[in-house]
């Protein structure tokens, strides 16, 4: 089974245990009706999807699914198993039929967009490649493939445009922080993990505008 998935913990991680994982993903996304893959679709149902990020689960949840489904893609989320240290996986199923699968290892809220938005370019950026094997832990960024990084880069990007970035460095406030979040029309939490992924605020800071969350597994 050949996929592009992010890992937590490389060292930790059990290839049987991520096979595992990863057929329980295929399984339902086998339960899925839905069109075939149309990228004009998956773009504009991603414009849709960021804006959900300000919402909360029980409301966007379903509307997520059925964006993706409007688009072709089928997305499943498969709680984590042990010795399964992932966080997502994109993989084509067949040459017209992408699937997104999660995890929700971290359910914060900042590790969950980005994550998704980190697969959701996967299907966008290496729709070519889809018998690729993309293996990623993002603690160590430095041992990334080229394009994990193009995956990281467009999330990054997505949710926070790159020409807002320059800002990043003068939320130094919990008041600075939800203005600019509610500026850039997403949730405080994904500026958050940003401030701390790039070392602008402590890993300690700010922590109570993130947001801890459960999804529902079922379809």
């Amino acid at each position: 089974m050949q996929a592009a998935f992010r890992r937590s913990r490389e060292e930790q991680s059990d290839v049987g245990a991520i096979s595992a994982w990863l057929r329980m993903g295929e399984q339902d996304a086998e339960k899925l009706d839905g069109d075939k893959f149309n990228r004009t679709k998956y773009i504009a149902a991603l414009t849709e999807i960021r804006k959900l990020t300000v919402l909360p689960p029980e409301q966007f949840e379903p509307l997520l699914r059925e964006y993706f489904k409007s688009a072709g893609v089928a997305f499943v989320i498969v709680p984590a198993i042990p010795k399964a240290h992932v966080s997502g996986v994109a993989r084509w199923l067949n040459p017209h039929r992408p699937l997104i699968q999660l995890s929700l290892y971290g359910k914060t809220n900042d590790k969950f967009w980005f994550t998704l938005f980190h697969e959701a370019a996967h299907v966008l950026l290496h729709g070519n490649e889809k018998k690729s094997v993309y293996l990623d832990d993002p603690t160590k960024t430095g041992n990334a493939s080229a394009a994990e990084r193009e995956a990281n880069e467009w999330a990054g990007h997505f949710l926070i445009p790159q020409q807002h970035t320059l800002q990043l460095p003068e939320l130094r406030t919990k008041a600075a922080v939800i203005h600019f979040a509610n500026s850039i029309g997403i949730h405080p939490g994904i500026v958050v993990g940003r401030l701390q992924h790039d070392g602008i605020i402590d890993p300690s800071w700010m922590n109570d505008l993130r947001m801890s969350f459960r999804l529902n597994a079922a379809k």
